[in-house]
C-alpha cells in the first residue's frame, strides 16, 4: 500500500506558463489557487510546477480555461 501512495503523489505533469501570451484574466488563479497566482501586473505566476492529486486536476482545468492558451502541462520528468 505504501508504494501506491507514493505513486499517487508523483507528479504526472509539469506546469508551464507562457507569460508572453498571458492576458491577465485570472482564470488560472481562480480555478487552481494552489498552483497559480498573479503578480502585481496580473501576469500568471506558477506556485507549484509539478502539482499532485487534486491540484493537478485543477491545473489541467485551468489550462483548458485559459483564454490566451498561455498554460500547458507537459509530462513530468
Amino acid at each position: 500500500m505504501v508504494n501506491r501512495e507514493r505513486q499517487r503523489e508523483r507528479p504526472a505533469a509539469r506546469v508551464v506558463a507562457d507569460t508572453s501570451r498571458c492576458v491577465s484574466s485570472g482564470q488560472c488563479a481562480v480555478t487552481a489557487p494552489s498552483v497559480f497566482d498573479q503578480d502585481e501586473a496580473g501576469q500568471v505566476v506558477v506556485l507549484a510546477a509539478e502539482p499532485v492529486g487534486r491540484a493537478a486536476e485543477e491545473a489541467r482545468e485551468a489550462a483548458a480555461r485559459c483564454p490566451a492558451s498561455a498554460l500547458r502541462l507537459d509530462p513530468a520528468r
